[in-house]
């Protein structure tokens, strides 16, 4: 917090994530800076019933600057967009693009 860089903060799918909407809600009111990375299913083994298959988009509601729903890995996903995606989620959490 002192310095103002983001910290990456790691978690499996399911109610992994979950359990980051206090952290969460608690950073955005502090202007903590956290970059949350989480697993998900593949779109078509979401909402199956099982705990780990919960719909993760938007679980963190307004408490957050970005998000995305990445794709799954793939030769058509180039490495260039992750990295440009990873640059984006920073530029975000740190505020340097304004507030938002």
């Amino acid at each position: 917090k002192a310095i103002g860089m983001p910290v990456a903060v790691i978690v499996t799918s399911g109610t992994a994530v979950a359990n980051l909407v206090p952290a969460c809600v608690e950073a955005c009111q502090a202007q903590v800076p956290l970059v949350l990375l989480t697993a998900d299913r593949p779109p078509e083994l979401r909402e199956t019933g099982a705990n780990q298959t919960i719909v993760q988009p938007g679980i963190f509601g307004a408490h957050i600057r970005w998000e995305k729903d990445m794709p799954c890995p793939s030769t058509e996903f180039p490495a260039h967009a992750l990295l440009s995606d990873i640059d984006l989620a920073i530029a975000n959490a740190t505020g340097a693009l304004g507030d938002r």
